[in-house]
């Protein structure tokens, strides 16, 4: 479910009223009321739900969504209920906007009422550092100067602040360092690419940082769309990083500097990730994958792999490639 801490949810709506936004006919009780929307993994009985991709059968097969958003193609369980649309990806975008519509109007103006106290600070805060009161922030944690913290936020104890440092639409957990010029919350890169425009996907996740994490000088990370971008436990990330709408990083990772992660990929545990390496979005990374510098990524790749090259291969393999073409130049 969306977090109410930063989104205003007018619903619900009628299965019947969603079908008439979208142009979608209905398998299913049209009366039922839908309380809000949800990504596959994450959605109740009372939610709605898309599926666009054999990517994501893996939760389609797990889902708990109450009505899910399909296209004309998609083979039809008669115990479940359905929208059926010509492009679900638009049609969710259309209900994102139906029950939250002021999502694509996001302010970044504070007014001074809109600011906690000088008295409730943290001890150690420098100065032109701007609090939004409905904030929560833990002991024992140092701020820098004009850092700047957005409505709903929360951040856990004993946590360092840089300066030049924004975050909105988080959640922080204990023990987290972020350095200065890093931009969390912002909004995801997500469109829906037609023939005449682009249609712009609503932003309504939030960023989830577990504990002892470390977010290097200068990098962004970009709040889910409907979902979490999440930075699992003790993942230590480089300068100059970019991490995009829906990530997922496991635990114990650690990523070199002008690393790109496009939206959507998940990353196991224990991950080594050089520098400037570009991962493609809807990837799946497993468990303990090592990936040289300037590596590309465009598919999944498995468990215990160590992978280099663009586009990435066995590390082996590519080592031998290198040699080849060397000795035939």
């Amino acid at each position: 479910m969306i977090d109410k801490d930063f989104y205003k949810n007018i619903g619900p709506f009628s299965l019947d009223e969603i079908a008439s936004k979208v142009d979608a006919s209905v398998l299913g009780n049209g009366d039922k009321k839908i309380l809000d929307i949800a990504s596959l993994e994450d959605a109740s009985e009372t939610e709605i739900s898309f599926y666009n991709s054999v990517k994501y059968r893996h939760h389609l097969e797990k889902t708990k969504a109450g009505v899910l958003v399909v296209d004309k193609s998609f083979k039809i369980k008669p115990e479940n209920e359905y929208l059926v649309v010509d492009d679900p990806y638009v049609a969710i975008a259309k209900i994102a906007s139906m029950f939250y519509p002021d999502c694509e109007y996001q302010s970044f103006y504070f007014d001074k009422d809109d600011l906690i106290n000088s008295s409730e600070k943290p001890k150690k805060c420098s100065q032109n550092v701007f609090i939004h009161k409905s904030s929560r922030i833990g002991k024992n944690c140092e701020i820098g100067s004009f850092v700047k913290i957005g409505p709903g936020v929360t951040i856990g104890d004993n946590c360092l602040i840089g300066d030049n440092v924004s975050i909105y639409y988080a959640k922080i957990s204990h023990n987290v360092k972020i350095f200065q010029g890093v931009k969390i919350g912002g909004e995801g890169f997500g469109f829906i690419a037609k023939k005449d425009f682009f249609k712009k996907i609503p932003q309504l996740g939030r960023v989830i940082i577990r504990e002892n994490v470390q977010i290097g000088c200068n990098s962004t990370l970009d709040r889910g769309s409907i979902g979490d971008t999440i930075i699992s436990k003790n993942t230590m990330i480089d300068n100059l990083v970019h991490i995009a709408h829906n990530v997922k990083i496991g635990e114990n990772s650690i990523i070199a500097a002008m690393t790109g992660i496009s939206g959507s990929t998940e990353i196991g545990k224990n991950a080594m990730i050089g520098g400037q390496v570009g991962i493609s979005g809807h990837v799946r990374i497993g468990d303990n994958v090592k990936i040289a510098a300037k590596s590309g990524i465009m598919k999944d790749i498995p468990n215990n792999s160590n992978i280099g090259g663009y586009p990435a291969e066995n590390l082996i393999d590519w080592h031998r490639g290198t040699i080849f073409i060397k000795k035939n130049r």
